[in-house]
């Protein structure tokens, strides 16, 4: 396969471990042959607007909805080497023909870097078939969990739509045997983990207990940070172990499902699904705006910002690899 010009260039091969599922392993060459610069990364979830919510306005959006256009411009901006996707690419029903009128005019302009997660709205389709045709080969193998390595990061892309995925995401499942593999196997000091639903979250849905052996694995392997969208704010936790304590040895946890579709504060919301669980201490919780978050991942370490749709910047940090 040519491998294209650019700041990332890519390579696939799909691969069959013995006894689990077929996945994909995805490596790419970060900038240039022979260039050893930061990686530029911007993560996001929920995105494009339904093209009948009225709302959407022609694009434009209203208030705190529909603002696709105006966060992804933010995510432009940055130039980034790779946009992770942390699903919910298009609401409400993702057509193919809201999938390229929304969102591949919004977000769609990073296409060729995105590699997305899948969340639930893509399964609002019959095996997210519209998502995979629109991503193609950046969509991932049919289960939705597969790696890749960019420089000296590792990354592992997770499916939380745990009663779509098959076998689930508990303990012993195909996708969570395949996970211990594949941390087992990765001799990357820095490793990030992404999927669409947030283990811990002050979010209306609130900590999703599905995921917890997914987390949990992730902690055992020292993973430096789980990425998930799903909740309509941007937050940051502490390191985390699998009790939701803060611990040195733990692994961090980032939600932000704030990509442009809409962006509230739980209690703005009545939902029949909101969280009954007290609150967890994370370290920054925003819960007014849209925006992606930036990360510049260095060798052993790596730096984070929320960037919002006004260009503002409101949480900025460093951290050291475990």
């Amino acid at each position: 396969m040519r491998l294209p010009a650019g700041r990332l260039r890519w390579l696939i091969a799909v691969v069959l471990p013995a006894a689990l599922i077929l996945a994909a392993v995805v490596v790419f060459r970060a900038c240039a042959p022979g260039d050893t610069g930061d990686i530029v990364v911007v993560a996001s979830g929920d995105m494009a607007c339904d093209p009948t919510d009225p709302k959407f306005n022609d694009g434009a959006g209203a208030g705190d909805w529909c603002l696709q256009r105006q966060v992804s411009d933010i995510a432009v901006a940055l130039r980034p080497d790779l946009v992770l996707g942390l699903g919910d690419y298009q609401y409400e029903l993702p057509t193919a023909a809201a999938y390229e009128d929304v969102y591949g005019t919004s977000w769609g302009r990073l296409k060729e870097i995105t590699r997305p997660a899948l969340g639930n709205q893509e399964y609002k389709v019959v095996y997210a078939n519209t998502f995979r045709s629109y991503f193609g080969e950046h969509s991932g193998p049919p289960e939705g969990y597969w790696s890749y390595d960019v420089g000296p990061w590792h990354f592992v892309v997770l499916n939380s739509n745990c009663t779509s995925v098959k076998g689930g995401c508990a303990l012993g499942s195909p996708q969570q045997a395949w996970l211990e593999q594949d941390l087992a196997a990765n001799d990357s000091r820095c490793v990030v983990a992404y999927w669409h639903h947030p283990r811990y979250s002050n979010g209306i849905a609130g900590p999703d207990l599905r995921t917890k052996d997914l987390w949990d694995t992730a902690v055992r392997h020292h993973v430096e940070m789980v990425l998930s969208g799903h909740e309509a704010n941007y937050e940051r936790f502490p390191r985390l172990d699998g009790q939701g304590r803060a611990s040195e040895q733990g692994t961090r946890q980032f939600v932000a499902g704030v990509g442009g579709q809409v962006h509230y504060r739980p209690t703005d919301a009545d939902s029949p699904w909101r969280s009954q669980l007290p609150p967890l201490r994370s370290e920054y919780v925003n819960y007014d705006a849209a925006g992606v978050l930036a990360l510049t991942l260095k060798d052993g370490s790596y730096d984070w910002s929320f960037h919002t749709s006004t260009g503002a910047v409101l949480d900025q940090g460093s951290e050291t690899c475990h």
